[in-house]
């Protein structure tokens, strides 16, 4: 028996789907027009050499964490949701084969990959305890 689309679920694949694009954005942008939003200056200077690793970090962990979000309180079976993980692996690949070879302003890095994996495996074990986090950080 198929379910329906609830908007719940109409809302969490318009976020993936943005996620998804905003990814392509920033790993496919050169990095003079990232440069444009003038964050480097809030950044402490120890931490200016690891920012591209952060960023990849940050980039999949978010993938991850709405790709698991679709399928949290679902009935249906997990084989989406490990479809979409590991399609979520072949899109880290993809973005640093298309840096390497296709963008000339950007270079593919095996430890951006590394990164982008970490990402993704933290983001599936924090996740369930991700509202009681919420909930102690806001009091």
């Amino acid at each position: 028996m198929k379910q329906k689309l609830t908007a719940r679920d109409i809302q969490s694949i318009v976020k993936l789907v943005l996620w998804v694009l905003v990814i392509a954005y920033l790993c496919f942008s050169s990095g003079d027009r990232i440069n444009e939003f003038k964050i480097n200056s809030l950044i402490p200077i120890w931490l200016k050499p690891y920012m591209d690793k952060i960023v990849h970090f940050c980039m999949f962990f978010g993938l991850a964490f709405l790709i698991k979000s679709l399928y949290w309180q679902k009935t249906v079976s997990l084989r989406p949701y490990y479809i979409l993980l590991v399609a979520g692996v072949g899109y880290a690949a993809l973005t640093e084969v298309v840096q390497n070879y296709f963008i000339y302003s950007r270079s593919g890095d095996v430890f951006d990959f590394f990164c982008d994996l970490t990402g993704m495996t933290l983001s599936v074990f924090v996740f369930p305890y991700w509202p009681k986090a919420v909930r102690w950080f806001f009091g």
